[in-house]
């Protein structure tokens, strides 16, 4: 059995022999970027391998391993992950977590109701409801109270009395305190790129801490159809376990960055969509690979936090957000959660463009939805320089003086192009003319001399297509045919989505009073570079507004709020799905879209 050892790690593994060298990599829990989920479509999990001659570069998803190897992996960029929302903050309604003070009479030799009958009794006189005690509380209920201050025999208290404070999550015994102390909600955003998670204050709903990360089951694929084929076949529910280790490794940073303890935690939302959330819960996504595309749970599912190895108070629970279809999940239900009342009130167009695009198109009661494959071009992936966003990469093109002007996230050296820069760039070279309407690229009749002088920019070949070399570096970047492809297609499912729900709702688009667009892409995106290759229509370009990370803002609300995650399971039974994915209409306005 081979040994592997890994650079910069300095991590070594024994293999089996014929291992995928990617597999191997995964099993040592190092990154490697697999956008296409190691098909061998994408070219980005090149990896070094030492113990040669001289250095070789090779595929790790194409690389079988017999015998020993060095290996050097590519050194990992940290994305910037969004976690603000300029969504603002709804007054908190019957808190999710309730810190009661109350007083509980010591019973007297001859009295029956047991220990939870009383306490529940006094709780139920206090909130006005059935105060339910679970096994985990009774369990220690009575160390618990004989821990609190005794009050002395009264008239009132024949016997005394204990006095204390009493946690409650809804209507469910949690804790008992001498002191109030601090009590804190979780809330997740699991996006299929990053996930975010937020520390609450449980009574005034405060954000007290945030801590992110890239979601660790990239390695398996960049898109959600490439990780649902995976999991499908991984008996050892790998992305299941790589993903409840990266939200409990987000908590226990929360708990160590404030000096807190895990028991002052008591409830936990996440939202994510439909495939995220069953790999979360061990809900094998086979459902979601076939037609119609079903998924196998849609409802509010609550389970013990410690099920999905959360630290938290014991018998804590964890609720996650109701889907509306396969393919809309409750990241989508979160995004409506986070919006004003008031949103509606004219018709609102909500985009969530990632690596799936999620979109809501509203008026008053009536909210419709679809989902779309916009395939993760937007986010960097299957781009032949693309990458996230993060340091290097050039995350905006603007034309000046008719000259092409490249900023780079850091201000250093390019290494590649974020998606809300490769937006940039179509539209530029649109309006250059060396991308046609097609989306052909070509040399135009009059070169502009001066954009080749300042940047290098000149027409070069790579893998046998035509491509637009950005850098005076002969290896630098490049935007090839194929990448302007890749922004057709994802462009196009988005403006066909737009589309067909105005057909559905009976508008057209210039009904729509505003564009809210959530998510990192739809916060650093340029509107008018959006407008001008036709993802959204044009005459909206003064209509549309950033809202950042509003599938995150929602959660939090939810997280505080009984109210609020009451009402995301009446959110998604009212929204109605439109469903693209079988509609011929879509296939011909997907295909007229294909233009920029």
């Amino acid at each position: 059995m081979p040994d592997i050892k890994f650079y910069p790690d300095n991590l070594t593994i024994t293999v089996a022999d014929g291992t995928l060298l990617i597999e191997a990599i995964r099993q040592a829990g190092l990154y490697i970027d697999a956008p296409c989920g190691g098909q061998g479509k994408c070219g980005k999990c090149q990896v070094t391998l030492l113990n040669r001659e001289s250095p070789v570069t090779v595929l790790a998803c194409h690389f079988t391993v017999t015998e020993d190897l060095t290996v050097a992996l590519s050194p990992r960029t940290e994305a910037q992950i969004l976690t603000d929302s300029s969504v603002p903050i709804a007054h908190l309604k019957e808190a999710q977590i309730k810190l009661l003070s109350a007083v509980i009479p010591c019973p007297a030799i001859g009295d029956c109701d047991s220990l939870c009958g009383r306490v529940s009794s006094v709780l139920e006189q206090l909130t006005g409801e059935p105060v339910r005690i679970p096994l985990t509380t009774a369990t220690t209920l009575y160390q618990q109270l004989e821990k609190l201050p005794r009050l002395p025999v009264s008239d009132e208290y024949p016997s005394g009395a204990w006095k204390g404070f009493f946690v409650l999550q809804a209507d469910t015994l949690l804790a008992i305190r001498e002191q109030p102390g601090n009590a804190y909600v979780l809330a997740y955003d699991l996006g299929t790129t990053t996930i975010v998670s937020y520390l609450l204050d449980a009574v005034s709903g405060k954000t007290v801490h945030i801590s992110s990360t890239l979601n660790p089951q990239t390695v398996y694929g960049a898109d959600v159809i490439s990780r649902c084929e995976y999991a499908v076949s991984d008996p050892e529910s790998r992305l299941t376990s790589s993903i409840q280790s990266a939200i409990a490794a987000l908590a226990e940073e929360h708990i160590r960055a404030l000096g807190i303890d895990s028991s002052d935690i008591f409830f936990a939302v996440l939202a994510g969509n439909t495939c995220m959330e069953h790999l979360l819960l061990g809900v094998s996504p086979d459902s979601l690979l076939h037609a119609p595309y079903l998924a196998t749970i849609d409802q509010l599912i609550c389970v013990p936090a410690a099920s999905l190895t959360l630290p938290c108070q014991i018998g804590a629970q964890a609720a996650v957000l109701p889907c509306i279809a396969g393919f809309v999940g409750g990241d989508t239900i979160a995004v409506l959660l986070s919006l004003p009342q008031q949103t509606f009130d004219s018709l609102t167009l909500v985009l969530d463009i990632g690596t799936n695009g999620e979109l809501i198109l509203g008026k008053g009661d009536q909210l419709y939805t679809c989902s779309t494959a916009a395939g993760p071009a937007f986010e960097g992936a299957r781009i032949s320089c693309g990458m996230r966003g993060a340091p290097g990469a050039i995350d905006h093109v603007s034309v000046e003086d008719g000259k092409l002007k490249l900023h780079v996230i850091g201000d250093g050296i390019p290494t590649g192009i974020c998606g809300s820069g490769l937006l940039d760039l179509v539209a530029c070279l649109l309006d250059l003319g060396i991308i046609s309407k097609r989306g052909r690229l070509e040399k135009p009749a009059k070169w502009p001399d001066e954009l080749k002088e300042t940047y290098g920019v000149r027409f070069v070949t790579r893998n046998n297509v035509s491509a637009l070399l950005l850098t005076d570096d002969e290896n630098g970047i490049y935007l090839s045919q194929k990448d302007i492809r890749e922004v057709q297609l994802a462009k196009a499912a988005i403006a066909s989505g737009i589309e067909l729900l105005c057909q559905e709702m009976k508008f057209s688009d210039t009904d729509i009073s505003q564009v809210l667009l959530a998510g990192a892409f739809g916060t650093y995106l340029s509107p008018k570079s959006a407008c001008r290759i036709g993802l959204i229509p044009e005459p909206l370009l003064e209509r549309i507004r950033a809202i950042g990370n509003a599938a995150g803002e929602g959660a939090k609300l939810a997280a505080c709020s009984r109210t609020v995650l009451e009402q995301s399971q009446h959110l998604a039974k009212q929204t109605h799905f439109v469903e693209l994915a079988t509609s011929r209409q879509f296939q011909e306005t997907y295909l007229k879209k294909l233009n920029f």
